[in-house]
């Protein structure tokens, strides 16, 4: 039988009625209906990742539409039941034309007229609580709310630069989701998704009883595949990219966990990201599917701007994840909370969670570093592919005066503005080591070997290490100053010791930046003699 993937397909009535593979989700759905302690939900996914599909499940179930779900696991579990149901998905409402608060009010008085209902009250908020209650009482039933992509608005904002539409549209929100408190009996089941969950949005502020399942182990995998669900819903896929490949089977999943798994939110479960794996098991090409959907330039402009460009293998507090202030980003909440880093590994300290975080995949980590180099560089991050190439090529042959080349040969394409940046007072200065930097170690992120940068080891920390299969090259950055001098302080700090029993080649090398110049002054390699 054929496999039918439905790429970007975010209604689960077409899915079915197209005979389109659907990854069955629905135990998750049972345990949130029927043994959840709450009637309330909020749950935070990266974009593409199924939160609208799962929204329109949870409409279809709710608007008793058994027929849609025959042969999944909720078929025969629950009392078939028909609710009435408010879906707004933020993303489709036409808040960029019209605004926030005239999109809304649309919204909710088509959603009146489906219903049959005419509303009176002139408040946006008001017209919210009247629907809620007229149909409640029209049905004589509670009322099911469905909100996907809640915090649409306030990004569409940042994304724009706007500071003041984001906060515009946050207190919109804020007033809209208000009275939502005041109506329980009412409300049978309110689910809210989101990308980030943002500061000062009365939906976390005023209701109390919100669950925020974003991070409950027994909800880690109700968006996107596990390997278990991989294996048994798409064969003939793998199959067939296994072919186009002309490897096996097993090589073939080791590719794909590769690339496309790794996201996680409890360190124990992990799952793909489902728009890439059906991009991937369409197009039968390994490549940048999620990426290329979506580029995070505010988030890549913050970075660039303080020089943040080291994530992996960092640690992170529950906090992280918690509440975003969009007036002061903190990039690794926004990192974690959109995707582009997530939870490798979970700890307790005291009574606190503690996670270390890294970059889920393959796909997210050279894409995202190619992103934040081409900020640098002030290039499209493709155009530095085969460079990045010579570079990989010259240190699998031990040919560090190549590198060197390539390397400067880059720092001589920047354009001289990006040398020097403005401060809060608008006074220009020089960039500091850490453009520099920055630069060396996202070019060496991209290599595809082993690569580690501000390592801590028992007297300081190295500045970046490269690991081939026969050779370890250690850096030591200076500006202004003298490799000899870089070269001593590796010595000196025993920087090396860790390598005294490895069978590689250990090179100590010290990098010179010039500002003058504004590139590479000298560059000396030198083996440690053990």
């Amino acid at each position: 039988m054929a496999e039918y993937y439905p790429t970007g397909v975010q209604s689960f009535p077409e899915l079915r009625k197209n005979e389109q593979i659907y990854v069955d989700k629905t135990p998750h759905i049972y345990n949130l209906i029927k043994k959840g302690a709450s009637r309330v939900y909020f749950l935070s996914r990266p974009r593409r990742f199924g939160k609208s599909l799962l929204v329109s499940t949870l409409k279809a179930i709710f608007e008793g539409q058994k027929e849609l779900f025959e042969g999944l696991y909720i078929y025969d579990k629950i009392a078939w039941e028909k609710f009435p149901v408010i879906h707004i998905s933020m993303s489709e409402i036409r808040f960029p034309d019209l605004g926030l608060y005239e999109s809304l009010t649309i919204r909710l008085l088509d959603i009146a007229a489906e219903y049959d209902i005419s509303l009176e009250n002139k408040d946006l908020n008001g017209k919210f609580q009247e629907l809620i209650k007229k149909l409640s009482s029209k049905y004589e039933k509670q009322v099911v709310i469905l909100i996907d992509e809640y915090d649409k608005p306030i990004t569409h904002g940042i994304e724009k630069d706007n500071a003041d539409l984001a906060e515009e549209n946050r207190d919109i929100m804020k007033n809209f989701y208000g009275g939502l408190k005041d109506l329980d009996e009412h409300i049978r089941f309110l689910f809210i998704t989101g990308i980030a969950k943002f500061a000062k949005v009365s939906i976390f502020s005023e209701l109390n009883h919100l669950s925020d399942i974003t991070l409950e182990k027994r909800y880690s995998t109700i968006c996107g595949y596990t390997q278990q669900e991989l294996e048994h819903y798409f064969p003939e896929g793998i199959k067939n990219l296994a072919n186009e490949y002309h490897i096996s089977t097993e090589e073939c999943l080791a590719q794909i966990k590769y690339w496309y798994n790794g996201f996680s939110w409890d360190g124990e479960n992990f799952v793909y990201n489902p728009f890439s794996t059906l991009r991937l098991l369409d197009s039968r090409k390994f490549a940048n599917h999620w990426f290329e959907t979506g580029t995070p330039t505010f988030l890549v402009k913050i970075l660039n701007e303080k020089f943040n460009y080291d994530f992996a293998g960092k640690t992170a507090k529950e906090g992280n994840f918690s509440t975003i202030h969009f007036h002061k980003l903190d990039p690794k909440a926004v990192l974690l909370q959109t995707g582009y880093l997530t939870i490798k590994e979970k700890w307790l300290e005291g009574m606190e969670s503690v996670y270390r975080v890294d970059y889920p995949n393959n796909e997210v980590k050279v894409a995202f570093t190619e992103m934040l180099l081409g900020g640098y560089l002030d290039r499209q991050p493709s155009d530095s592919g085969l460079e990045i190439s010579d570079v990989r090529d010259a240190f699998k042959k031990n040919d560090l005066n190549r590198v060197k080349a390539i390397i400067t040969s880059m720092f001589a394409s920047v354009p001289p503005q990006l040398f020097s940046k403005k401060n809060e007072n608008g006074k220009v200065t020089p960039v500091g080591e850490n453009f520099y930097h920055a630069v060396i170690y996202l070019i060496f992120n991209l290599l595809g070997t082993k690569m580690q940068a501000e390592v801590g080891v028992k007297e300081g920390r190295i500045d970046a290490i490269v690991e081939t299969n026969t050779h370890v090259y250690l850096f030591e950055f200076k500006k202004n100053n003298s490799v000899d001098a870089a070269i001593e302080q590796i010595k000196e700090k025993e920087y090396a010791e860790k390598y005294r029993n490895s069978p590689k080649i250990v090179y100590l090398v010290g990098v010179s930046f010039s500002l003058r110049k504004k590139g590479l002054n000298a560059w000396k390699a030198v083996v440690w003699e053990r």
